[in-house]
């Protein structure tokens, strides 16, 4: 653990074992400058840059659906995936595949070499260099250059080394800008909704992000308050995995300890806290799904409208994955009855207007792929109904369980997995590895002749999924 006043960077607290003399928990190893896998720690950065570089904005549509990238196969803590979700929701809930997509975009080299430059460098294997994996902690890091780095947040995005004595120069690096820190610090500390300037609060809440390594080997907590920066690593110093432990289960108690205790303190009356006020680069704005800029009420492109904060006025459109096609001028029909209202296309009466697609069609509930290439609502009801919204039915997979290792009986050249979906909404699309499958319903046999790592993702079109991931020997 390590606590240090950002307001002039002065170490105030430093632990780096639970006890220098056990030898068995090789307790005189200082954890606070040992070389670890960050986790998930570092995503605030890469949409602070994403922001300053104008590809994304908080309400930024991001994608949360299985990706295959060579033999380098990225899914989410929970296993599942969530569909569209704003950049802020994929940060607050720490989606990797959102993370991964913006550090993509941004590039991995550039991204660690900003972080290099602001105090935090990153460790790799010989001869590697910086690849995706980095934003999910496929490198290593030091707690005490991670608290220094998260410092930016709370110096108008300036990271400043660590003093740990008062004759230490005070000594900082831009890392982003003012207006991209207090809008990630806000995210953060769960006000990612714009709000009046009197409504702000004047002391800024705890801001706080997780990361739990590969295999349960590490745990992270990092936080800052209106006065504070918090660090808290707990695991094992050999590396040895514990079960169950992850960041907001073994690491978040201990923040919220150490919060608590420091805001008992004397520094932290409100006179003596530092302001945070919005920057004059930060403003409201209302921007709309799917394409990701404001359009004019009632256009019939803004699925969604959203408020957000804007850095610069800027209104990134959608982030889109390579090689996906745009989200503007691609027509399909819109399916009204006599009065206006949103019908199913068999229903009686039912009448066809050309309007512009929302984006690729399996990324949004009900919509499909019709013949010919052109888009339709998918009839996935025989009678005429309205659209409206309503909670999906639960649902499951069975004939597989993640984490299962099959083995081909001698002789035998194919396995093949009778594959069952229960409950859930309408058609089913199914992948392999990341890519689709033929299949469409509710059941599916899959045939696998080569041995190796596997996933298998099944979505209904309610947006809801179910995977596993298991191995074929």
């Amino acid at each position: 653990m390590v606590v240090v006043d950002h307001t002039d960077m002065k170490v105030r607290g430093w632990v780096g074992s639970a006890d220098i003399t056990d030898d068995s928990r090789f307790g005189h190893i200082d954890m606070v400058s040992a070389v670890r896998s960050p986790g998930s720690v570092l995503k605030p950065f890469i949409y602070a840059m994403a922001m300053d570089e104008g590809l994304i904005h908080p309400a930024s549509l991001l994608q949360d659906v299985p990706r295959r990238f060579s033999d380098y196969r990225p899914g989410n803590f929970d296993s599942g995936f969530h569909g569209p979700v704003s950049a802020s929701e994929a940060l607050v809930r720490s989606l990797n595949l959102p993370a991964v997509q913006v550090l993509e975009a941004y590039g991995p080299k550039r991204f660690a070499a900003n972080l290099r430059n602001a105090g935090l460098p990153l460790t790799l294997p010989a001869g590697a260099e910086p690849n995706l994996s980095l934003i999910l902690g496929g490198a290593g890091a030091r707690l005490e250059d991670i608290v220094a780095a998260y410092s930016a947040f709370a110096r108008h995005g300036k990271a400043a080394r660590l003093r740990l004595k008062p004759s230490d120069p005070l000594t900082e690096r831009a890392l982003m800008s003012p207006g991209a820190a207090w809008i990630v610090r806000r995210i953060l500390a769960g006000e990612a909704q714009p709000v009046p300037d009197v409504s702000l609060p004047q002391a800024v809440p705890l801001a706080w992000k997780t990361g739990t390594s590969y295999g349960y080997r590490d745990a992270w907590a990092v936080g800052l308050n209106a006065r504070y920066l918090i660090g808290i690593w707990t695991g094992r110093p050999d590396g040895t995995p514990v079960v169950g432990q992850f960041g907001f289960a073994s690491a978040v108690p201990l923040l919220n300890q150490v919060n608590n205790l420091l805001l008992a303190r004397p520094a932290m009356s409100r006179g003596g806290l530092p302001s945070d006020p919005r920057p004059a680069t930060v403003s409201q704005g209302t921007i709309c799904w799917p394409g990701g800029q404001d359009l004019p009420a009632g256009d019939s492109n803004c699925r969604r409208r959203l408020a957000s904060w804007l850095l610069d006025a800027s209104q990134p459109p959608t982030l889109l994955l390579p090689g996906q096609e745009s989200v503007r001028g691609i027509r399909f029909p819109v399916w009204r009855n006599e009065h206006g209202e949103r019908v199913a296309a068999d229903c009686s009466g039912a009448r066809g207007k050309p309007g512009r697609s929302l984006g690729r069609c399996r990324w949004i509930p009900g919509c499909r792929p019709a013949k010919g290439g052109a888009r339709a609502w998918d009839r996935h009801r025989s009678h005429a109904r309205r659209y409206r919204l309503r909670i999906p039915r639960r649902w499951w997979l069975s004939g597989i369980r993640d984490g299962a290792v099959i083995k081909r009986l001698p002789g035998e050249a194919r396995v093949m997995l009778p594959l069952q979906t229960s409950g859930g909404e309408g058609r089913r699309w199914w992948f392999i590895n990341g890519e689709p499958l033929e299949a469409a319903g509710a059941r599916t046999t899959l045939t696998l002749d080569k041995p190796g790592e596997w996933q298998l993702v099944v979505m209904d079109e309610a947006g809801q999924t179910a995977a596993a991931s298991f191995t074929l020997q």
